[in-house]
């Protein structure tokens, strides 16, 4: 499999086509070669019950030594640690470092031509603050996760930069109101109660609303994005901060909620190949019922309050297509207020946190995070 190099921004924003937009400044001109967003699957070989349970152990404590994971899964710490990189090898698991709360979440849609959507898709991955693209059915062909400064930098990054792009008939955005679950939570239910106890123990959950960055985390958190579960030294070269200040910055930071590391992997090979995205309509007054609800529902990957027609999104990872009628089902059962305005299946996940997927949904590289910036006065339109 051909590996794209992590950090590898500059070479997707000096590839060689054209500037999507010309009055950006040369920093912000973000484009992608052809070739270098894969058309076939990587070839990786499958996922098993063994590696499903590593992931799973990952998810709850992803820093843990290898001789803790190994005894939660029964087996030795060597041969914990050559799964890993087995997975990680043939992108089938990789681990991603963030920092919640510290920017405006925007959800995006793009309504594009069809003959579009292939340069679309490649152009909109190179951008390092649009963490997540799917293609999708429906009228809107391509939804982008992204993140941006504040409102205004939303409003710059959907009408001046995506607005503007070839091709694009249509932009409607969503702000990110309220999390009641994310990706990040998601757990595959592989681990057994007593083995999900020893690892969660001597474990601090990060309080509901995360502090606020401080000096110094950006940098960190860029040098984890690509590898959550890189060493204190490999971490203090590239920082140069000293190992003990990484080891102690890194607790202060997973701590207060200022830093979430997650695992997550490629859903297809484990068993998961269909992803229904839902827009919904509820009133006001049951949205924190709704959420907090549909927090415990083990196919539910995010929930989140929205602005828009719908006022919230509810994403699902299904075993099969006809589960989507069976959950839906249960959500119009379960709340009997609930409208559904629209629904989305995803028919290729493009970006995930920002790593790139194969059609297998393997990870085959990745664009660390950015956040896009306020315009400036000059910069506006």
């Amino acid at each position: 499999m051909a590996f794209l190099p992590l950090h590898s921004v500059e070479a997707w924003r000096n590839a060689t086509m054209a500037p999507m937009v010309e009055d950006m400044a040369e920093s912000r001109d973000i484009a992608i070669s052809d070739g270098l967003m894969p058309d076939s699957a990587t070839g990786a070989a499958g996922f098993g019950e063994p590696d499903l349970d590593l992931v799973n152990a990952l998810q709850i404590d992803p820093r843990a030594s290898w001789t803790r994971i190994g005894a939660s899964l029964g087996v030795d710490a060597t041969t914990v640690a050559r799964r890993w990189q087995r997975l990680t090898d043939s992108g089938l698991a990789w681990m991603t470092a963030y920092p919640p709360g510290l920017a405006v979440l925007g959800y995006l849609r793009l309504h594009c031509r069809a003959d579009a959507v292939p340069t679309l898709s490649e152009r909109v991955c190179a951008i390092d603050c649009v963490f997540s693209v799917e293609r999708t059915s429906g009228h809107f062909q391509l939804n982008l996760s992204v993140a941006a400064e504040d409102a205004a930098a939303l409003d710059d990054l959907a009408v001046r930069v995506l607005g503007r792009l070839p091709g694009v008939l249509e932009v409607d955005v969503s702000v990110g109101m309220r999390l009641y679950i994310e990706g990040g939570h998601w757990r595959p239910g592989a681990l057994d109660p007593a083995q999900r106890t020893l690892l969660a123990q001597d474990r601090r959950l990060p309080p509901p609303v995360p502090d606020r960055p401080r000096a110094g985390d950006l940098e960190l958190m860029l040098a984890l994005s690509p590898d959550g579960r890189r060493s204190a030294a490999e971490l203090a070269q590239q920082t140069g901060l000293s190992e003990t200040t990484v080891r102690r910055r890194l607790a202060d930071m997973t701590r207060s909620g200022r830093l979430q590391i997650r695992c997550d992997f490629a859903q297809q090979s484990a068993g998961w190949p269909v992803n229904i995205n839902y827009w919904i309509r509820l009133p006001a007054g049951e949205l924190d019922a709704f959420g907090a609800e549909l927090a415990q529902w083990p196919e539910i990957r995010l929930c989140a309050a929205t602005t828009g027609a719908g006022n919230v999104l509810v994403i699902a990872w299904l075993r099969s297509q006809h589960e989507c009628i069976l959950l839906e089902n249960r959500l119009l059962q379960s709340f009997p207020n609930l409208h559904i305005t629209e629904r989305q299946l995803t028919l290729r996940a493009l970006k995930r946190m920002g790593r790139l997927l194969a059609p297998n949904g393997s990870a085959v590289g990745c664009i660390p995070f950015g956040i896009w910036p306020a315009p400036t006065p000059s910069g506006s339109s």
